[in-house]
């Protein structure tokens, strides 16, 4: 099958978001007298959401208590949205290559559009996506197709001509539930549960830069 469109998970696919989201779950922590995580413990449930990193950070609340947390844990991150995120080092050329050969690509992420536009200011891209599908852009989200089928239309493809790259078992879901070929970057902010087994993706990548090569190898539209 031809692969005429690559689209991207954002928070630990295409772009490292992970410092910025431990500065400020670990700022909230500390405004309200709770001891701070590790980079790396936070860094691995990145992909899960606000929720889950609030969660983290106070097992113990539940219901309006936690929601009020993730609220203000956002207001931080939404202020120091892009202090560290960069793309991912090794993607750099891979997204030039896909200028250079004008594939179209996008993005397909959980994260709130709000979010998700005010980050994307701050990042140069060789090429502008031609879709950006967030997590509030319609009213289902991965792993639901339907933000797939629609980043698939705006970017002029077929569903089944686009390879969906994620760092979680929801993002293969999502792509195999579109028709899409799918790539796990396992570079990414894996949960601990993950294994080769809830991958049932077409490609592995173990480094970004192996994306970048995959990419260097697709054919021009």
């Amino acid at each position: 099958m031809t692969i005429k469109c690559v689209l991207f998970d954002l928070d630990g696919t295409l772009l490292d978001t992970s410092l910025d989201f431990s500065f400020a779950l670990n700022r909230t922590l500390k405004d309200f007298n709770q001891p701070t995580l590790r980079y790396q413990d936070i860094r691995k449930v990145v992909s899960q959401g606000g929720l889950a990193m609030t969660q983290l950070g106070f097992p113990d609340l539940s219901g309006e208590a936690l929601e009020a947390k993730r609220q203000y844990f956002l207001n931080i991150y939404f202020e120091n949205i892009a202090n560290h995120t960069q793309i991912f080092p090794g993607l750099e050329s891979g997204l030039q290559t896909l200028a250079d050969k004008n594939i179209p690509w996008g993005i397909v992420t959980n994260k709130p559009a709000a979010l998700t536009t005010k980050l994307l200011e701050f990042i140069e891209f060789p090429s502008t996506p031609l879709s950006v599908i967030s997590g509030d852009t319609l009213a289902v989200r991965k792993p639901n197709p339907e933000p797939m089928f629609l980043a698939a239309k705006e970017c002029g493809v077929a569903p089944s001509e686009c390879l969906y790259l994620g760092d979680h078992p929801r993002d293969i879901e999502a792509g195999i539930n579109a028709g899409m070929k799918t790539g796990a970057a396992l570079f990414g902010y894996l949960p601990e549960h993950a294994s080769n087994d809830a991958w049932p993706a077409n490609y592995f990548f173990d480094t970004p830069i192996e994306i970048s090569h995959f990419i260097e190898n697709l054919q021009s539209n």
